[in-house]
């Protein structure tokens, strides 16, 4: 079974595509309201080696948080990969709500395809839908997706509203539900009760949902919310994502863990040990 997800929002019929990845230079000036800053670099041309290294034909990289709405160094990123041409490389940016068409127009034009936004901790208590909705408009027009990165006990209350507005939503990291009891968490009713077409979700990071476990243990955790999701949304609405270079879990993995964690929930033998 493939996961089309990413092929979809990277235009792309066929291919094997990372689906969330960063690149970033810590020499770089960062947003001075940044809740994490970066150990090291995590540059363009090391992730390009990993992906040609493990057969993957291109990815698509978010602009982190740290840099704010700032996103010369990931245009300049798509400007290199379009250049060199051996992979496909999209990006998704972080803009501010008062952006016009032109500068959409122009993001589009070097391989932005989406939005993001990071309502993670704080930064829900500032958020404001209708302060959103022109850019939304835009991105719609422009055929991007809007990406939120948000826990799941919030994310029930704001995805319907997203889903009002946005052509296509794209969730991270699973919907980051409560590792308490994720299945129930308000943000996966919110995710199974979409209307099929209009949401997709990464399935990535399973260290964000489940901190303390090592990222296989995290991963097995994921596979019952993984198939509802398969289930429900079906491989066409699901994308894998490395998450390269792991901000704040640095070290602690390799990519080709992240190849395997992906086996773990599409394999067949997984799924019968973990529900015998």
């Amino acid at each position: 079974m493939h996961l089309s997800g990413a092929n979809t929002l990277m235009g792309k019929t066929g291919g094997d595509f990372d689906g969330h990845a960063h690149v970033f230079d810590t020499s770089l000036q960062m947003a001075e309201d940044r809740r994490y800053t970066p150990l090291a670099d995590a540059p363009y041309l090391l992730y390009r080696n990993i992906l040609r290294q493990v057969g993957l034909d291109g990815g698509l990289v978010v602009q982190p948080s740290f840099y704010g709405t700032n996103n010369g160094f990931l245009l300049n990123v798509l400007d290199t990969a379009k250049r060199q041409g051996e992979l496909t490389i999209k990006g998704v940016a972080v803009i501010p709500p008062d952006t016009g068409p032109e500068t959409i127009a122009e993001m589009s034009e070097r391989g932005v395809v989406g939005m993001r936004l990071n309502l993670v901790g704080w930064a829900y208590e500032k958020f404001e839908i209708s302060q959103w909705l022109k850019v939304f408009d835009l991105a719609n027009q422009a055929g991007w997706h809007v990406e939120i990165h948000l826990e799941g006990h919030r994310l029930g209350g704001l995805l319907p509203q997203l889903l009002n507005h946005c052509a296509r939503v794209v969730v991270d990291h699973f919907g980051l539900p409560d590792a308490e009891n994720p299945v129930s968490c308000p943000g996966q009713a919110a995710i199974l009760n979409a209307p099929v077409g209009s949401l997709m979700v990464k399935v990535s990071g399973p260290y964000r949902v489940f901190d303390g476990y090592d990222g296989t243990s995290a991963a097995r955790r994921c596979w019952p919310i993984f198939n509802r999701m398969l289930d429900r949304l079906g491989p066409e609405n699901l994308l894998w994502g490395s998450d390269w270079p792991w901000t704040r879990f640095e070290d602690q993995h390799s990519f080709q863990d992240t190849l395997d964690w992906r086996e773990i929930w599409l394999s067949v033998e997984e799924s019968h040990a973990l529900m015998s």
